[in-house]
């Protein structure tokens, strides 16, 4: 009896060595996986020249680093951290293009219709133009003019919709025939833009709270809005020659928030992702139509779907964005559970996409 009690003994005081074991083990592989993490990140800020950048990472739904280094604000030497909030530029384009997926998922809209059905602002221009087009960057509207850059891409002009907004672009040509060229446009993301302003009944920034901000819990998440108080904002910069910055040039993103106008964290935008993985937003089918890439009317692969951007391969979802003062990057690996994002207050010269990469390889089968 003595002896079936020590063996029992025994057993479970080796049982509770090894659980003890693995998670020391588990504990320390953690601990070298976020050094490597902050090591790259401090390597891209060097060869990038970057004021700060942040980073966030989720596997299998959990965010499993949060880390900003550098400054928020250079002038004051206020130091970036997890809740720093920056310009997110064309990721807007993905969340806009969620947004229009849950109203045609709501039976609000049919997305192969003409846009005009929906927006009425956008004058008929003889030829079938839908809001599939538009998403895929198929719908022959012109990009911003950089002969008039100032004008433009760094407006100072308070458009109070995505509907006004119109009237930069909306008398212009068509820049190709829709459907047979792909023609990257944040201006055909400004009439998804009316067109949900017009379904809704309400603003695009309210639109959005509604519909993806308050589902996601995307609590620092907003449309860029110069003179409102936003907490933890970061100043914007612009990188010189010689690696240092100045203050980016004033800008108001009113012209084209569906495209380029969000403000977010890397924190924020991995809940997005998350909850795109998990059906949260919209269900699985319509997830897998908007992540189709489409062709050409010829054929010709674009590797764009409807708002997002896919691989050879299609194990990866992505997208940057690039606007006045920020650089950011949406990154997704479906099969694995994996979300990236990143944040800058400033440009970015090397690829963004090797950069996530390198994050993802060192986070996929992550152990806690």
């Amino acid at each position: 009896m003595k002896t079936q009690k020590t063996n029992r003994s025994t057993r479970f005081m080796s049982m509770a060595l090894m659980i003890v074991f693995f998670a020391m083990n588990s504990c320390a592989q953690s601990e070298t996986t976020h050094k490597k993490a902050k090591l790259l990140i401090q390597q891209a800020i060097n060869e990038n020249k970057l004021p700060s950048l942040s980073v966030a990472i989720s596997y299998k739904g959990d965010v499993v680093f949060a880390e900003a280094l550098g400054f928020s604000n250079v002038e004051n030497k206020v130091k970036a951290d997890a809740k720093s909030v920056y310009r997110v530029g064309s990721i807007s384009k993905s969340i806009t293009a969620t947004l229009i997926m849950i109203l045609k998922q709501q039976g609000k809209i049919d997305i192969n219709a003409p846009v005009q059905d929906y927006c009425n602002s956008f004058p008929d221009k003889s030829v079938l133009i839908t809001s599939k087009q538009l998403l895929s960057h198929l719908g022959g509207i012109r990009h911003y003019d950089f002969n008039n850059i100032d004008k433009e891409y760094y407006s100072l002009t308070r458009y109070s919709s995505s509907t006004h907004a119109l009237d930069i672009f909306k008398m212009d040509s068509l820049v190709s025939v829709p459907s047979t060229k792909h023609h990257y446009s944040s201006y055909g993301y400004s009439i998804l833009g009316c067109i949900i302003e017009k379904i809704e009944k309400t603003t695009f920034k309210l639109a959005l709270e509604k519909n993806i901000f308050n589902h996601a819990k995307m609590n620092q998440s907003t449309v860029d809005i110069p003179e409102q108080i936003i907490p933890y904002r970061t100043n914007a910069y612009e990188t010189l020659k010689d690696g240092t910055w100045e203050n980016t040039r004033p800008v108001d993103l009113s012209n084209k928030f569906p495209g380029g106008g969000v403000l977010s964290t890397p924190t924020d935008l991995v809940k997005f992702g998350n909850s795109l993985l998990r059906y949260q937003l919209i269900n699985k089918e319509s997830t897998k139509e908007m992540w189709n890439p489409l062709n050409t009317a010829d054929g010709t692969p674009t590797n764009y779907a409807l708002g997002w951007r896919v691989s050879d391969d299609k194990k990866e979802i992505y997208h940057g964005g690039s606007s006045a003062g920020g650089t950011a990057y949406l990154f997704i690996m479906p099969e694995e559970h994996l979300v990236v994002a990143f944040c800058s207050n400033s440009s970015w010269s090397n690829s963004r996409h090797e950069f996530v990469q390198k994050l993802a390889t060192l986070f996929q089968n992550y152990k806690d």
